[in-house]
């Protein structure tokens, strides 16, 4: 029986048109040709058996599916919290990508159908969540052997999926299938219609009217921290208002009227921010976790501010993927420490506060709640601060002194703190990297809790290469603490050393006014601020390294042990254009079929939560960089996820292949992090066309053949040209058909050259830590020895000293009291 669409219901969200369809036929008769990304089905737990009444038993059947196959090697299962699992990718031939089969058990008997798929949709959040326009498909579930009738499952079905796609859930099309076609279920459908069909109509959310400030998700266990948590929220801001978890059950009486669903939607559009208590417990509490995927969908669907703010008040050793990439605020009671929880609950309503003053100067206090948000997402790559502040978070309080001195000596400065710019619902990460690149100067304060901290070093390193490539970009690097075995980069441009002055002293006499002199006048002071340093062009410095490098890295590859490929999984991260997947899609089949390796490539899964769940499992991630791969906001995301790994996990290795010049058009500045990362390969490096590399490639046992491969290519040329010549081909055309042919042989030699190396960091990665931006200092020195850093730290220090004395000598010369008096306590 083939399938035929009866009806649909349709209507508008904030991102876009969707639709609920309604279909009669055989569900494993859908084309190939109109795959769907996941087909939804229910099963009990544990139970795949193929009956003649399920869906199960039509797939195995018609399509010889195995569910119970799929269920042996899962991609993610999540019953223990969702009751869900879902599969590998399925095979190209059938029409559906992937299946989500929901399990519940038999022992649950008097579950209605509105519980029923009230806990489907909770597992299709994380399922799904992150689709991009998204097409699901299912049966009436648990109306096979679970024995729900048809007319409840198909209202529940209706309303939770229509409720959940009007209010963020990324789904374009939910296709609903029955089997036999029927006059009652058309009727039905039809009323179902009329209520959904834009009801709401765009821009509901942005017109629903606030009432509170906060939403309270929370159970039970977590009431202490809770009423903690309002306690000084409320000290901060009495008018402060509160709707809890508690509120709402207690409210679901007088509310009869309105579906669980479309209640906590409800209640949460009309609050400000919505506050996450996450615990164990949380986790557990089925009602609780639906109340943070409501959240999680609105804050996807919100454009104009962040209205999701978890709170870690317990550790949570299994916290899905898709909540532990949102940004919390940890209040987590330690015994040994419990200052810093209360201090970041103090951060985070103050930021709130401040927010509230903010809108309230554009907006009518009475009618609306404090706030109505916080950074604009649209904007979050738009920073213009005057100077980042980089220090490690164990000197929290000097960092307060030197921006409490510069903000009272330059009112309107814009300082970048990570503490007080870092909003709770933000990517922490990719926030920081381009608040640093958009910058005036970095003040990195020098201490030995800054050299063991990595994100510390990664900060240093960009400011760095920003202040060794960008003439008007300045790093000051100031010595708050004595240190030993100082890196020379970080001798490299001038230190500011505290000598014996406090920090307060020299940064009000010495380092505020020298900054103060440059961001007003332009005036650099030659012992703080350097006058003439030299610029490098960054690509060109980058390519000659590579240059350098690239025939001894080939030349010294050892023959690649198989036996530790085994089990290995490589994930790769590419843009979706021809060139890009091309090459990423050539590596990946390579990369299967020469050394077994359990390769994923994310332009074949449109399911983001799915490549999320590899990049987690990877022992070795390909970032295919270009220029397209920086415009893309989901890459970029990407990108930072398995920088975060590489970072905190010695067992992954990120493994960056540059495809093109970033430098070129609007990416020159904003992605200075993107050309940093620690590339060996770039397509449009000059040494893949330098014969001595050939030759190199070509006696390697492990490239021998490739260079056979482009012999063969260059040959097929030739001749093509001979026999166009004797048509009277143009020289046009001939240097067109001659590019060509140098592209397949570069690419050729490209995607070997990227196979060994991927394969060789696979095999050797496991304890061997490997930074995630390059030190600019190394390569600067290979590329002009010449000017190499300075060693002599004593020296350093002495001509910084010095020169603050002169500077202590001029203040105390002034006439004023009250210079006087500062000058004798800083002597």
């Amino acid at each position: 029986m083939s399938l035929r669409l009866m009806d649909k219901i349709e209507f508008h969200t904030e991102t876009g048109p969707k639709a609920i369809e309604l279909w009669f036929g055989d569900i494993t008769l859908l084309p190939a040709t109109d795959k769907v990304d996941l087909l939804l089905l229910s099963a009990f737990r544990g139970n795949y058996v193929p009956t003649r009444t399920c869906l199960i038993g039509a797939l195995f059947r018609q399509l010889s599916l195995s569910v119970k196959d799929l269920a042996e090697d899962k991609e993610e299962d999540l019953r223990d919290l969702f009751h869900c699992w879902w599969s590998k990718p399925l095979h190209e031939n059938l029409p559906y990508r992937r299946i989500l089969c929901f399990e519940t058990n038999r022992s649950r008997k008097g579950i209605t159908p509105q519980r029923a798929v009230k806990e489907v949709f909770r597992a299709l959040v994380p399922a799904t969540g992150l689709f991009v326009n998204g097409v699901v498909m299912s049966s009436l579930l648990s109306t096979g052997n679970q024995g729900h009738s048809e007319e409840a499952m198909l209202h529940a079905i209706v309303n939770n999926a229509a409720t959940w796609m009007k209010n963020g859930l990324n789904i374009s099309t939910y296709k609903l299938v029955i089997y036999i076609s029927n006059e009652e279920t058309l009727t039905h459908f039809a009323k179902l219609k009329a209520k959904h069909s834009d009801v709401y109509g765009p821009g509901l959310a942005s017109s629903t009217i606030l009432k509170y400030d906060f939403y309270l998700s929370y159970v039970s266990e977590n009431e202490e921290s809770v009423n903690l948590v309002k306690r000084m929220f409320l000290q901060h801001n009495k008018s402060l208002t509160f709707c809890t978890s508690k509120d709402m059950m207690e409210n679901v009486e007088s509310d009869s009227c309105l579906a669980d669903e479309e209640r906590i939607f409800q209640v949460m559009k009309s609050c400000a921010r919505v506050i996450t208590f996450l615990s164990p417990a949380y986790l557990e509490d089925d009602d609780r976790v639906e109340e943070y995927n409501a959240a999680w969908c609105l804050n996807r669907q919100t454009t104009s501010f962040t209205r999701l703010a978890p709170m870690l008040c317990e550790g949570i050793s299994n916290l899905p993927t898709y909540m532990s990439l949102i940004q919390w605020v940890d209040i987590r009671m330690q015994n040994e420490n419990k200052e810093k929880p209360l201090q970041n609950i103090t951060l985070y309503v103050v930021t709130y506060k401040q927010e509230v003053l903010e809108k309230d100067a554009s907006s009518d206090k009475k009618t609306t709640p404090a706030i109505v948000g916080s950074v604009e997402k649209a904007s979050d790559c738009n920073y213009d601060y005057d100077i980042f502040i980089s220090y490690a978070h164990a000197n929290e309080e000097t960092c307060k002194i030197v921006k409490e001195v510069l903000e009272r000596e330059m009112p309107d400065i814009k300082l970048f703190i990570d503490r007080q710019q870092l909003h709770t619902g933000g990517s922490w990460q990719q926030k920081l990297y381009h608040a640093l690149e958009s910058s005036h100067m970095t003040l990195a304060l020098l201490s030995q809790s800054y050299f063991n901290s990595k994100m510390c070093n990664e900060e240093f390193r960009l400011s760095l290469a920003r202040h060794f490539t960008d003439p008007n970009f300045h790093l000051i690097p100031l010595q708050i603490e004595e240190l030993t075995d100082v890196d020379d980069r970080y001798l490299s441009v001038n230190n500011c050393v505290l000598g014996n002055q406090d920090v307060r002293s020299y940064v009000e006499h010495l380092l505020a006014p020298v900054i103060k002199t440059f961001l007003t006048v332009g005036e650099k002071d030659s012992h703080i601020i350097c006058k003439d340093k030299t610029v490098y062009h960054l690509p060109t410095l980058l390519a000659d390294g590579r240059n350098a490098r690239l025939v001894d890295l080939i030349q010294k590859e050892s023959k690649i042990d198989l036996r530790k490929t085994a089990n290995k999984c490589i994930q790769i991260l590419c843009a979706s254009n021809k060139f890009d997947s091309d090459i990423g899609l050539e590596i990946k089949t390579k990369l299967a079929a020469s050394f077994q390796f359990k390769v994923g490539i994310n332009i074949e899964c449109e399911d983001a939560a799915v490549v999320l769940k590899r990049l987690d499992e990877a022992d070795v991630i390909v970032v295919l960089m270009s220029s397209h791969f920086v415009k893309d906001a989901d890459l970029i995301e990407l990108l930072h996820v398995a920088i975060n790994r590489q970072r905190l996990d010695l067992r992954v290795r990120m493994y960056p292949i540059l495809l093109n010049d970033l430098s070129e058009g609007e990416t020159e500045h904003c992605y200075i992090y993107c050309q940093l990362l620690p590339y060996e390969l770039c397509f449009t490096d000059t040494i893949w066309h330098h014969p001595t590399l050939d030759e190199v490639m070509k006696n390697h046992p492990s490239y021998a053949k490739t260079m056979r491969q482009c012999v063969s290519v260059q040959a097929s040329f030739e001749n093509r040209i001979q026999s166009l010549l004797q048509h009277g081909i143009d020289e046009h055309k001939m240097r067109g058909f001659q590019r060509e042919s140098e592209r397949i042989k570069l690419q050729l030699k490209l995607v070997r050259a990227a196979c060994n190396r991927i394969t060789h960091y696979a095999c050797e990665s496991e304890g061997e830590g490997c930074e995630v931006i390059i030190n600019i200092i190394d390569v600067i020195k290979a590329a002009v020895p010449k000017l190499a850093p300075e060693k002599d730290e004593d020296s350093s220090k002495n001509r910084n000293n010095n020169h603050q004395s002169k500077i202590l000598s001029q203040v105390a010369s002034d006439t004023t009291e009250q210079k006087t008096s500062q000058a004798c306590q800083l002597l």
